[in-house]
């Protein structure tokens, strides 16, 4: 590996600058740029870069006054959380002439649906925080509670992929970011350089202590590394840098754009690119096309090609050519020429340093895609088909062998026609309930274009009913259809959108027992009917209690549609009481309902809303002793009265100093309602004292309660808020203590003058102990949970860790880990 190392340093030394900056697009869309563009638009290899979150401040000038030319801001993570001071650090840097970059930290791990989902996230997070379009949007794939890891490499692969290529779609340059060893064992790199050449992103470290040049005798050894992460702490710091290894510049990805000229041919040496080219777009080792370009077979024309599938790029107008990438459905491509070789017409597409890629635009004359070709006298029509005599290669020369080492399939032929008679026109649009398939045909037997995903829209021109199933008829490009269930035995598989003629919503009778080849399953049909007499109509809201399901019919029995998390708010239109349980009557889409128990044995399961016409609340009669196949439980009967005469009235808000159970009585014998987690907010009406311990009482729904301490032998498990009647606070008696836990002494005071002072808020992406010091070896005050909200006001790197400081009641601190080895163990906000 040193050798390698060697030979790049050699070659990275030899890199020149160009007058050109040529930028090859995996779709295959070629512009040049001049490196005398603004110092914020390119920098050349071997410049010092920093990456920054909300972990660093909004300034950067003390970076770029340090040496870096680029800095690669955090935009967002997950679907759910953008970094507040992205736009100030992007701001900063462009102030500072350093060139910007983004990334997104990945939750999606080896799902591809979901990288798709953070992929839309981050395009829009870069651009809400002004990362201009065709600058470096890099997904951030590390290991993680919140980042599946250990999935399959194809799985973890073609996640990556799918995101890289949502972002390239977005108007992004795509980069990878992680470390040298997962790279290595969880993903492979080689798929996606192909499509995406120099476009990784590696951390690899010599020490986790300071560095202020790299060493390249730690160089990754890997190939295509546009970026190399080697230090977390940049020149004391405390931030991590980076070095780039070919030039990199945010002039554009070329999803939306196409400009040609004459570019400076490069020399690629092992994994560094020696020329001016754009890291993630160009490739290590430039192909070489074995068709000439001046191949009389082939014919001049100008025009655009969108793909209808998934087709391959290569470098010749042959299947036995290699691939340069597999071009995604609804890819524009700006072919020059076209040329017919037996069952092919391929298209010739102008990419860099006067290269070309070559593409299928027909097959047996059928389309794979949409021709848009420029309105010039001899540039109208399309290529021709085999049926053409004009310029047609002598018969079968170079045919492909059948079949053999075909372009990958785009456009399916349709097996039903759009003339059949049976059709009823209807424009509207179909809002798939879960996964669908769509098919080449009105048939469970005919081919899969695609599975569509929950919630896609499809817009449809026309229905049938075909046995059980009503089919819905897409139109797609080039006068195709797709076809997929709208409705089976008459139970719709989603939503039909208001204005798509429910009047005369596709029709359900017809409908013969058949069922093999069935597409995927969504929607659940329900058993029980909503014009059951015994219904009590009454229009509320309740909210859970606990997890509870939701069911297709007023029965234990019933199926099970979905696990309804705590807290999750149920519009409901009637109730009726079944055995032990009220049940409580949810509209659902399509005049279907989900059915859910509200009371079991007259006790709520969660809290009806004011307004839900309480006063005439689901009834709590006959009630069976039937216990079995219940919903899973949420709320406790409290074995303690509100009315106990020792109680002391005050109505105040307590905030959990850790994981406090809520209890149904105030004794630590009493059953456990919840576990409430740090940082939770309870408000208390009164307080007791029983024992080493103060009790707080939380009024909870239907003149319910729960119990929790608040204080230990006087010390306080949390904090009161002001206006808490601190003055006259739960009191700290010291009388009738049973065996007592005492609270653990700090080890590390918070005047330490290493700590640097930042409010913030840390949230667990997995389970971390909260310690009584900065130090592994400190005593433990409890295991924070996954997402615990921590409030932090400092921090401290000691070794190979980032600790942050927990303010806590009367002074005290905890501490828990941030970061390890620079990965962050959660997300800051």
């Amino acid at each position: 590996m040193r050798s390698t190392n060697k030979k790049f340093i050699s070659a990275l030394a030899c890199a020149s600058a160009m007058t050109a900056l040529a930028i090859i697009d995996p779709v295959g869309v070629t512009k040049t740029h001049q490196v005398a563009q603004a110092a914020t638009d390119t920098v050349p290899a071997k410049s010092a870069g920093v990456d920054v979150s909300s972990w660093q401040g909004k300034d950067l000038t003390q970076q770029a006054k340090s040496g870096a030319q680029f800095a690669v801001v955090k935009v967002s993570e997950g679907t759910n959380y953008q970094n507040p001071r992205a736009q100030g650090q992007i701001s900063s840097a462009e102030q500072n002439n350093m060139m910007t970059l983004g990334y997104h930290y990945t939750h999606f791990g080896d799902n591809s649906n979901q990288a798709v989902q953070e992929g839309n996230y981050a395009v829009n997070s870069a651009k809400s925080a002004g990362l201009q379009q065709g600058s470096y949007l890099a997904a951030d794939w590390e290991q993680d509670p919140n980042n599946k890891t250990t999935g399959s490499i194809e799985d973890n692969t073609n996640a990556i992929t799918s995101f890289m290529d949502t972002v390239h779609n977005g108007g992004y340059n795509p980069m990878l970011y992680s470390s040298e060893s997962l790279l290595k064992n969880r993903v492979d790199t080689n798929k996606i350089t192909e499509k995406y050449p120099n476009s990784l992103w590696v951390a690899k470290y010599k020490t986790n202590g300071r560095e202020d040049n790299p060493d390249y005798n730690y160089f990754p050894s890997m190939d295509n590394v546009a970026i190399w992460q080697y230090t977390q702490n940049w020149r004391g710091q405390n931030v991590d840098g980076n070095v780039n290894v070919v030039p990199l510049s945010n002039k554009g990805n070329g999803a939306s754009q196409n400009s040609s000229s004459n570019a400076s041919t490069s020399t690629n040496t092992s994994n560094v690119n020696t020329s001016s080219q754009s890291s993630s777009q160009a490739p290590a080792n430039p192909f070489i096309n074995d068709n000439k370009t001046v191949d009389t077979s082939w014919v001049k024309q100008e025009g655009t090609f969108t793909t209808g599938g998934a087709i391959n790029l290569r470098t010749g107008a042959s299947t036995n050519s290699s691939v340069i990438a597999q071009l995604p459905a609804n890819t524009e491509v700006k072919y020059d020429a076209y040329s017919t070789k037996g069952n092919y017409t391929w298209l010739r597409q102008p990419r860099a340093n006067n290269q070309y890629g070559y593409l299928v635009g027909r097959a047996n004359g059928q389309d794979w895609g949409t021709f848009k070709t420029n309105s010039v006298a001899n540039e109208v029509t399309k290529p021709a088909t085999n049926n053409n005599n004009v310029d047609k290669p002598a018969e079968n020369t170079n045919k492909p062998a059948q079949n053999t080492a075909k372009p990958s399939q785009p456009v399916h032929n349709n097996t039903n026609t759009n003339v059949n008679s049976d059709w009823t026109k209807q424009n509207g649009v179909f809002v798939t309930g879960g996964e669908i398939n769509l098919r080449t045909g009105a048939s469970t037997n005919s081919s899969v274009i695609a599975q569509l995903p929950a919630n896609t829209e499809v817009k449809y021109d026309a229905y049938r009913t075909e046995g059980q199933y009503t089919w819905l008829r897409q139109p797609r490009a080039n006068g195709q259809y797709g076809y997929l269930v709208g409705r089976n035995n008459g139970n719709a598989w989603g939503t039909f959108k208001e204005g798509s003629a429910e009047a005369s919503k596709p029709a359900t009778n017809n409908k013969p027992a058949q069922n093999n080849n069935k597409p995927s399953q969504p929607v659940h049909n329900n058993t029980n009917t909503n014009v059951n007499s015994d219904w009590t109509k009454q229009n509320g809201v309740f909210v859970t209690g606990g997890e509870i399901n939701l069911r297709t019919g007023a029965s234990t029995n019933s199926k099970v549609i979905s696990l309804l998390p705590t807290n999750t708010e149920v519009k409901y239109d009637a109730y009726r009481t079944e055995g032990q349980y009220t049940w409580l009557r949810q509209p659902r889409a399509n005049g279907q309902y989900g059915y859910l128990v509200g009371r079991n044995n007259g006790n709520a399961w969660g809290t009806f809303k004011e307004g839900s016409a309480e006063a005439s609340k689901p009834a709590t009669n006959n009630k069976p002793a039937q216990n079995n196949n219940k919903p899973s439980q949420p709320v406790h009967n409290n074995t303690n009265t509100n009315v106990n005469s020792d109680w002391t009235k005050q109505n105040g808000v307590f905030v959990t100093g850790g994981e406090i159970n809520l209890r149904t009585g105030a004794s630590t014998n009493s059953s456990v309602i919840a576990q409430l987690p740090a940082n939770t907010e309870v408000k208390y009406d009164a307080y007791r004292t029983e024992g080493q311990y103060t009790w707080l009482r939380q009024p909870r729904a239907n003149g319910q309660y729960g119990y929790l301490v608040g204080r230990n032998n006087g010390n306080a498990w949390g904090t009161f808020k002001e206006g808490s009647a601190e003055a006259s606070k739960p009191a700290n008696t010291n009388f009738n203590k049973p065996v007592q836990q005492n609270t653990q002494k700090q080890v590390a005071t918070n005047n330490n003058a290493t700590w640097t002072k930042q409010n913030g808020t840390f949230i667990t992406g997995g389970a971390i102990n909260l310690r009584t010091g900065a130090s592994t070896k400190s005593p433990i005050i409890e295991t924070l949970p996954i997402n615990t909200v921590i409030k932090y006001d400092a921090y401290y790197r000691s070794g190979n860790y980032v600790w942050l400081r927990q303010p806590r009641a009367n002074g005290q601190y905890g501490y828990l880990v941030g970061r390890l080895n620079n990965q962050v163990w959660g997300t800051y906000r």
